[in-house]
């Protein structure tokens, strides 16, 4: 399957080369891949997307964007600015492709994104948003130990990082999404710069805390979630997911304190490989692909109600 990338931007091409040992963008994802093959870039600084199409071994794809959307892509992989995203997944789908991957946030407007997964689920499409993390093995082995009720329920959770929610705070509540279901906002409030929400789900709550830093501060994105037994933290750079649980204290045992139960290097596995290869078995399977478009607009319906309650705190 043809794959073309629309952006020809760092995420889509320029975070590494090829033949570089780890994969960190798009268009190596998808040379891995024994699937696709990539056919072309397009990009509304035509330099750019000739530079790239040379860089990656492409043949010339059109220059015009209507054209270049024309062309008969199996695949679309979306990488322009999230501020073009609603438009361009839109332009996409009235093409009518096999599958669509799409930069997060999937559009700055939560109810957009609505109509754009709709919209791909009424035509049949396999889409995705780029939420690599999902398909890292520690976030399955959570998954695991959450189900098993090892953890037992969260209890509370902060989120810290840098510039918007529509961006960072997107991709953390799409994780906390994979691994701890849906929830719904039932309350929330302001202080200094800080929102504090409470998600509800039949008799449990969590006190959620975002806290976001201006954008000139170093880069921060970390997810701490406090359980009944245990604790899940996701942070450090290289980025680490540790997993605790509640032990006695080594030297004070009638106390029971966090232990750690796993630990897991989130850089070093083939993230953006794997997700083209969950891409591709929905492409081939119909009810894969409607079971990933149910995923998405699940994540997408909780990411957004979120994100409002966020904005209007």
């Amino acid at each position: 399957m043809i794959v073309g990338i629309l952006g020809a931007g760092r995420m889509a091409q320029g975070f590494d080369a090829p033949g570089a040992p780890r994969v960190l963008s798009l268009a190596h994802a998808v040379t891995r891949s024994p699937v696709f093959r990539l056919g072309g870039f397009f990009d509304v600084r035509t330099e750019r997307a000739l530079a790239a199409e040379r860089a990656w071994h492409c043949p010339a794809s059109p220059r015009e964007r209507a054209a270049w959307l024309d062309h008969g892509w199996d695949v679309v992989c979306v990488a322009t600015p999230e501020i073009e995203h609603a438009r361009d997944v839109a332009d996409v789908l009235a093409r009518k492709p096999k599958g669509v991957v799409v930069e997060k946030p999937l559009a700055l407007d939560a109810e957009d994104g609505a109509r754009l997964l709709d919209q791909a689920d009424a035509l049949g499409v396999a889409i995705l948003v780029d939420f690599p993390r999902r398909w890292h093995s520690g976030v399955s082995a959570l998954a695991r130990q959450v189900a098993d009720g090892r953890l037992g329920q969260p209890l509370a959770a902060v989120f810290a990082y840098s510039g918007g929610a529509a961006r960072a705070a997107s991709h953390m509540l799409d994780l906390f999404h994979t691994v701890w279901g849906d929830w719904d906002v039932a309350a929330a409030s302001r202080a200094a710069g800080v929102v504090s929400l409470v998600l509800q789900r039949a008799r449990a709550s969590v006190t959620a805390t975002f806290v976001t830093l201006p954008e000139g501060a170093p880069y921060v994105w970390e997810i701490h979630v406090y359980c009944e037994r245990g604790k899940v933290e996701l942070s450090h750079s290289p980025e680490v997911l540790e997993v605790s649980s509640v032990g006695p204290h080594a030297d004070y045992p009638a106390f029971s304190v966090l232990t750690p139960l796993g630990r897991h290097d989130m850089e070093n596995e083939p993230l953006l490989v794997r997700m083209l290869e969950t891409l591709a078995a929905a492409i081939g399977d119909p009810e894969a692909g409607r079971r990933l478009r149910q995923r998405e607009q699940t994540s997408h319906r909780f990411t957004g109600a979120v994100l409002r309650a966020l904005e209007a705190a």
